[in-house]
């Protein structure tokens, strides 16, 4: 059994775990069909999709690509050749019946990110929204969720106030509007949103700000009802996430802080968090800056293993600043 399948620059791998410690290579990425994967894989039915932020090693648009669970069949199923297709595209896909739904940073018509769909066979890609900025988002950094027959995702500039956009794109009238702008403290989401009963659940960044540190959030589609529910304080309270929560489909919802040197104090290496969904009350979990030799500022979501652990990566070490 699988436990965890993870992008990093270069490779694909998986870590079983029925053998502890066993780690394989499923692919390498050679630089022609696609280079510097950035983000997590989806699997369906056996098959793993992902996206490379490049295209190739001189160009930056992108691919989207598929291969078994076993390594095997590797498959280019979209290379982006062109800006007005897209350019970067980062940060995993959504699957919506037989469709798969991803995000470029930039390119398009406004050279201010993508909303992209093609089918799992790598037909049909087009593009369903191009942000313009202003009243619209502008630079995605992740893929949307899926609620209601509706995609919900986030932008970091564009809207109001230029620091962000919540964006909902329907599936049945292919409209996109924005629901909500951002604004400061609370300002330039990276992650996506997670579904949690009638709610959707996100964080701000507030991008190496020196005062503000970002914070959890939640949405509600069905009446429009926008909440802060936790603000970072920084330091080893944590500060700055970059990424999405989990959520175990109780209490709890999960999730990881990058920290950064300097804006939030030379001891800032970032925190494992959990917020409880009913009360608001949050928890440091871990603290990177107390712990020598375990790494340093995670800017990816947790997963929740089915052996009730949760897993995670840390890019970075106790004297990187």
């Amino acid at each position: 059994m699988f436990n965890k399948c993870l992008v990093l620059t270069g490779m694909l791998f998986v870590v079983s775990q029925a053998m502890a410690g066993e780690f394989t290579t499923l692919h390498k990425f050679d630089g022609v069909n696609g280079a510097v994967p950035y983000g997590s894989v989806i699997l369906d039915n056996g098959t793993l999709y992902g996206t490379t932020v490049n295209t190739n090693a001189t160009h930056t648009y992108g691919t989207v690509f598929s291969l078994k669970a076993d390594g095997s069949d590797f498959t280019t199923l979209k290379s982006i050749t062109a800006s007005s297709d897209g350019t970067n595209v980062y940060n995993g896909l959504t699957l919506v019946s037989g469709t798969l739904y991803g995000i470029t940073r930039i390119g398009g018509a406004n050279n201010l990110g993508t909303l992209f769909k093609l089918g799992t066979d790598g037909s049909n890609y087009s593009l369903a929204h191009s942000f313009a900025g202003g009243s619209d988002g502008a630079n995605p950094y992740s893929a949307p969720a899926l609620y209601n027959n509706k995609l919900y995702g986030l932008t970091y500039s564009g809207g109001t106030n230029s620091v962000g956009t919540l964006y909902e794109h329907d599936l049945a009238t292919a409209q996109t509007q924005i629901v909500h702008s951002f604004s400061s403290p609370g300002a330039s989401p990276f992650g996506s949103l997670t579904p949690v009963g009638e709610w959707l659940y996100g964080m701000t960044s507030d991008h190496v700000n020196s005062t503000n540190y970002g914070n959890i959030f939640r949405y509600k589609p069905s009446d429009d009802t926008y909440e802060v529910v936790h603000s970072f304080a920084g330091t080893t309270s944590g500060g700055y996430p970059y990424d999405s929560l989990v959520w175990d489909g109780g209490t709890w919802a999960y999730g990881t802080t990058l920290g950064y040197y300097g804006a939030a104090g030379l001891d800032d290496e970032g925190v494992v968090f959990r917020l409880n969904i009913q009360t608001n009350a949050y928890e440091v979990l871990h603290d990177f800056s107390a712990q020598t030799g375990d790494g340093a500022k995670p800017n990816s979501s947790m997963l929740l293993g089915e052996d009730g652990l949760l897993y995670g990566i840390a890019h970075g070490n106790e004297t990187w600043g």
